[in-house]
């Protein structure tokens, strides 16, 4: 707790730090005084919250915060605490570094597993005890095999409960230290929970076993980087980028690396190659910081975009009449298009005032809780998980920067709008034709006179015939053009809308579209005109052939990763990301021992998933990374799982051959329907196999390993 405090106390310090006027931000940590100093204005401005507000808090179930929780610290304290901020690579701990025990051999490794467990149960909180060895008899009676029941275990791990994931899997490791995968993701977890010198006797074993393999590699690399040994840390850490180049985990680390030598470049470079293929906010805000601002370009999207989601193209209306004989006909058609699209859009209207109110509920709702996680420590961002990375990649589909947007939009629509001017000088040319031809023909008419009606027929829509076929022409080409304009650019946007917005806001959004597109088709305004009165076939009732408007199509998402490991399945598709667990194993543990606690952050890992298991059960991590038949690629960050990428057929040092990049603007790209080279559906369970890749850190509050020590087994 008093870690927490302490980094709440710096946040508050960088805040005011960063509100001040002053042209340059403080460089050097603050004394205690002036720690007392923002305390006392801090507690002043909670002190002078009217009642109505403090009312409000309370409502929403947020607790106001008091400055006497907030240790008294010293200037060293602060000082430390102000370096440890502010440092780019560790300290070197010389103390775990001679603590790493002696090398494990095989038949040692049950052994070394058994002695850390042991330990594990004297740190760690007597429920997390208590509830990991429910757990673990849980998963052995419901798994088929140690390399299940060790998958299961990592449910735990994306469920945000590192210390009885931790826990269970090394029991499963003690009781079969055969299994590869199982010792991989250990000692990973050991890493990541501050026990990097704990891990690095599993990872030397390993790596023996399995040599140029990227997982192990950088797992090592990070273990030495946690323990301050950055040279030993780059070497690994730089051969596990040799085989992966777009290594997310390898890559961020060696931009630390690279920022400490003052290599600024190349720190950029490596964040750039972290982020490109497993994004998260960590590594863009990293990025902002070296000075670089991330490109549509720097991020790959396996994402299948849709050509035309809403079916907007299947949406035809009347022909534009080119002569009177058509006009009579299609006036009729045209009323009734109009009417049909005006009935379409009130419906929508209807279902746009229903959905307003869901969303205010939802909006209120997810307000409640944004503010309560903040209170708790709990870094939740206010938007769905891969709404960042939309912005980062498909921001340009919607955001103007440059105002083509508003340039191509302004000039489509000028160009219906000169039409419509045009049109007006055609009036003038008609009606001087008609007065020309009143004037022709005024004598000709009447008893005992020619009575031409053929003739005026024939010349009076002649002149009207030449007006429709010139005015249509260019009323219907400015029309076409402007709306195919709108046409894409309404996709665009609920293509961007479907990953950035929550569920409800979309379903609203998509409502405002469908209602946008039929304003749009009713505002076409063709000219009309009647067969002249001389004529003597002149139809007096025109009928229109009945008119059936197309409906939309409902935009589904074009893609669904689904991984059910028994204890939790989790479920992606755009912007809802679901996370359930088995309905048995809630009535065996309860629930609210899973639900997200203070601390239960990551920093920094991937999970890799194959959707089949390889052969050989004990082959370790290596499966993983050859020949797979498909999987899902999960990236954590600082809130949880922040970038799922589904991932084909890849081999050994190509990564995860989600997309080639593309040889002109060498960007990652986008897939487009029917041209993307990976699945959109993987469906992973507990049969496959899953890696997983420790990044640089340790996990959010869990320190407690670091002072571990392990000297007989």
């Amino acid at each position: 707790m008093k870690k927490y405090l302490l980094a709440f106390v710096l946040l508050l310090l960088m805040t005011v730090a960063f509100a001040q006027t002053k042209p340059k931000s403080k460089e050097k940590p603050p004394t205690q005084k002036e720690m007392n100093d923002m305390m006392k204005e801090m507690q002043k401005a909670m002190d002078e919250m009217s009642p109505e507000d403090k009312k409000m808090m309370d409502s929403m179930g947020i607790k106001m915060p008091s400055t006497k929780t907030i240790p008294k610290l010293t200037d060293k304290q602060l000082a430390d605490a102000w370096e440890d901020e502010n440092r780019i690579v560790p300290k070197r701990d010389a103390v775990r570094i001679a603590a790493i025990p002696k090398a494990v051999t095989d038949s040692k490794m049950a052994a070394y597993i058994a002695a850390i467990q042991n330990k594990l149960a004297s740190t760690f909180k007597p429920e997390v005890i208590t509830m990991g060895n429910k757990v673990y008899d849980y998963v052995k009676s419901n798994s088929k095999s140690t390399g299940q029941a060790g998958n299961m275990a990592m449910g735990l791990w994306m469920a945000g409960k590192p210390e009885i994931a931790l826990y269970v899997l090394g029991k499963l490791c003690a009781a079969d230290a055969g299994n590869t995968d199982n010792l991989s993701n250990y000692s990973a977890m050991l890493s990541m929970q501050g026990a990097q010198h704990l891990a690095i006797p599993i990872l030397n074993n390993l790596n023996a076993k399995y040599p140029k393999n990227s997982t192990l590699l950088n797992n090592l690399g990070q273990a030495w980087f946690g323990l301050g040994e950055i040279g030993k840390a780059e070497k690994y850490i730089d051969s596990a980028i040799h085989i992966y180049a777009y290594h997310p985990q390898a890559n961020l680390t060696k931009s630390l690396i690279e920022e400490s030598k003052g290599n600024k470049q190349g720190a950029i470079d490596a964040a750039k190659r972290s982020i490109a293929k497993a994004y998260s906010m960590d590594k863009e805000n990293r990025l902002n910081k070296l000075g670089y601002k991330l490109q549509t370009k720097d991020v790959a999207w396996d994402k299948p975009m849709p050509q035309d989601a809403l079916g907007l193209e299947k949406f035809k209306w009347p022909d534009y009449p080119m002569n009177v004989e058509e006009s009579e006909v299609l006036e009729v058609e045209w009323d009734a298009f109009k009417k049909k699209c005006q009935e379409d859009f009130d419906e929508l209207r209807m279902q746009e005032k229903t959905l307003e109110k869901q969303v205010e509920e939802a909006n209120n709702v997810r307000t409640k809780q944004l503010l309560q996680a903040g209170q708790r420590g709990i870094m939740v961002y206010p938007f769905p998980p891969l709404a960042y990375k939309a912005m980062a990649k498909l921001g340009y589909l919607v955001v103007d920067k440059d105002g083509h947007i508003a340039f191509s939009h302004q000039k489509k629509a000028q160009a219906v709008a000169n039409a419509n001017i045009e049109i007006a000088k055609f009036e003038d040319i008609l009606s001087n034709q008609i007065k020309v031809l009143d004037k022709q023909y005024e004598d000709d008419f009447g008893e005992g006179k020619p009575n031409p009606f053929d003739a005026a027929c024939a010349d009076y829509n002649k002149a009207s015939n030449s007006f429709l076929s010139s005015s249509n022409t260019l009323l219907r080409d400015a029309f076409v053009d402007f709306l195919g304009f709108m046409r894409r650019k309404i996709n665009n946007e609920m293509y961007y809308y479907q990953y950035t917005m929550w569920p409800e806001n979309f379903e609203l959004a998509k409502v405002q579209a469908k209602m946008s597109w039929l304003s749009l088709l009713v505002n076409q305004n063709p000219r009309f005109k009647d067969k002249n009165g001389w004529c003597q076939d002149k139809i007096d009732s025109a009928e229109g052939k009945p008119f059936k408007l197309s409906k939309f199509d409902d935009i589904a998402c074009q893609y669904k990763a689904t991984m059910d490991l028994k204890i939790i399945k989790f479920t992606n598709n755009c912007s809802r990301m679901t996370s359930e667990f088995d309905f048995m194993f809630l009535n065996y543990v309860r629930k609210d021992d899973f639900e997200r606690a203070e601390g239960d952050t990551y920093i920094g890992s991937t999970l890799k998933v194959s959707v089949e298991a390889g052969k050989d059960q004990k082959a370790g991590p290596l499966k993983v990374e050859a020949k797979i038949g498909g999987g899902v690629e999960l990236e954590f960050g600082r809130t949880g799982l922040e970038d799922v990428a589904l991932i084909g057929e890849a081999k050994v040092g190509a990564g995860t051959g989600i997309f080639d990049e593309d040889e002109e603007t060498d960007s990652p790209g986008i897939g487009i329907a029917g041209k993307d080279a990976f699945p959109t559906t993987v469906e992973a369970g507990i049969e496959g196999r899953i890696s997983l890749i420790s990044g640089h850190g340790e996990m959010g509050g869990s320190g407690i390993l670091k002072g571990m020590k392990i000297t007989e087994w």
